[in-house]
């Protein structure tokens, strides 16, 4: 089959970290995975007009991650995150608000993009602002195929926003404590299926993904269910890893593989970002391979 458009939609911004600051944004770093995969991938964000998005430009860039849909914003500035990674396993973030990412424009993005998206990425946090909400609404009308990625993130957790982007998605990645919130349960390993059957069954979803760390992974999709265990690993932070597995795990499931082994791939993926610092360390397919290899 051809090969799919993706845009990834949302924020890009600088978390800053106790030692660094360091380029992120859940949708950029789920855009940055599908490119390392060969996905057909567009980001669609905005920036101020200042030396923090200048520096996020040349970082895409330099990771050939296309910036073409990357707005500049002449009156407000580049996003930033306050990290506090003191708890590695429950890292905690003080998001900056009235930034550029939440002006979003979807009709400069029209202008610019030959025709609707196959496949729209997009998380919960880019709801957060009316202006960017309302351009999100308007692709997801127009996309083929909608993955929500759910990031709550306090206090931007509307539950009547949630359920919204929810009725629009066909695909859904969460955690164990994003379901738990929106199935109105207390997560427990042995209920995880029960759950995100609730779930898919609630919104009426195609698949449903849903990351359990120490648990591992559980999908649905094809009316079956996926499980696949977790890869030990010497966590350093958490930052990044629930966006390297949904970009690797989408990447693998566009390329039509097995969903067993879209989540194994997705899996070991988010394991050596966890044994990194930071949302977008440095490896290769064969560091991948060896990982699971080494199982």
């Amino acid at each position: 089959m051809p090969q799919r458009s993706v845009i990834c939609f949302g924020e890009a911004l600088w978390d800053i970290l106790p030692n660094e600051r360091v380029p992120g944004g859940a949708p950029m770093n789920v855009a940055l995975r599908l490119e390392r995969f060969g996905v057909d991938v567009k980001f669609l964000s905005r920036v101020g007009r200042d030396d923090d998005g200048e520096g996020l430009l040349e970082f895409m860039r330099a990771r050939s991650l296309s910036t073409d849909f990357v707005q500049r914003d002449e009156e407000r500035p580049t996003g930033t995150v306050l990290v506090d990674t003191s708890d590695p396993s429950a890292v905690s973030y003080s998001i900056t608000e009235n930034v550029a990412w939440d002006y979003i424009d979807a009709d400069e993005f029209g202008r610019l993009y030959d025709g609707p998206p196959d496949v729209l990425v997009y998380g919960s946090l880019a709801a957060r602002h009316a202006a960017s909400r309302a351009s999100l609404l308007t692709l997801l009308n127009e996309a083929t195929l909608c993955v929500l990625d759910v990031n709550l993130r306090p206090p931007y957790d509307e539950p009547s926003i949630l359920e919204r982007l929810l009725d629009e998605a066909d695909w859904v990645k969460v955690n164990e404590h994003e379901l738990a919130l929106l199935t109105n349960a207390s997560y427990r390993a042995d209920e995880a299926e029960r759950m995100a059957m609730k779930l898919r069954d609630r919104f009426e979803l195609d698949v449903v993904c849903v990351t359990m760390g120490a648990d591992g992974a559980l999908l649905l999709a094809d009316g079956k269910v996926y499980r696949q265990p977790a890869f030990a690993v010497d966590v350093v932070d958490t930052v990044g890893c629930g966006d390297a597995f949904l970009g690797s795990w989408l990447a693998a499931m566009l390329e039509q593989q097995t969903p067993q082994a879209a989540l194994e791939r997705a899996a070991a993926v988010a394991a050596i970002v966890a044994g990194s610092e930071g949302a977008n360390p440095s490896f290769t397919d064969r560091d991948v391979a060896a990982l699971i290899g080494g199982r």
